[in-house]
């Protein structure tokens, strides 16, 4: 017993445009092929033409002009662009941007303010902290008169540090 074909549910979607002859022809040749084989098939798609041809022989009703003028005038207000600027949130998200901005560019100049004294001024703080050697022994250091008592101090062998190392 043969296995009785029946379109493909794609195939179904496709049939009002197969009956139009507006398919492409591989898909078009593809329902020709299970149409051939298989008299179910057959039979929807003349059900399907006769359902067609059923809704042809229908009258044509005709919209009053009302009906035509309201819809018309519903186009055109579809056609109109929408216009954000328009809207009311509009004018307080514009400000309220304007103020962010503000608001950013204070915080930028105040960081950037910040990074500028913190690394071009001086801090007297960390330039004694450099000195404190110098410091700690400065009760030392004032005892010297002169530079020329250091070179002289240099020039002989008391503080010798050659001598020391051999």
């Amino acid at each position: 017993m043969e296995k009785v074909l029946r379109l493909s549910a794609d195939q179904r979607d496709d049939l009002v445009a197969y009956l139009d002859g507006e398919l492409p022809d591989a898909v078009a040749q593809a329902i020709d092929q299970v149409l051939a084989r298989s008299e179910v098939a057959r039979h929807e798609v003349e059900a399907l033409a006769r359902t067609w041809e059923m809704l042809d022989a229908l009258p044509t009703p005709n919209a009053s002009e009302e009906f035509l003028e309201r819809t018309m005038t519903t186009l055109k207000v579809g056609e109109v662009p929408y216009d954000i600027t328009e809207q009311p949130w509009f004018g307080l998200l514009k400000k309220g941007a304007v103020v962010a901005v503000w608001l950013a560019a204070l915080g930028v100049s105040g960081w950037l303010g910040f990074q500028v004294t913190a690394r071009w001024i001086p801090n007297e703080q960390e330039q004694m902290l450099e000195d404190l050697p110098v410091l700690q022994r400065f009760d030392d250091y004032q005892e010297i008169q002169t530079i020329d008592f250091l070179e002289q101090l240099n020039r002989s062998s008391t503080f010798d540090t050659t001598a020391e190392k051999g």
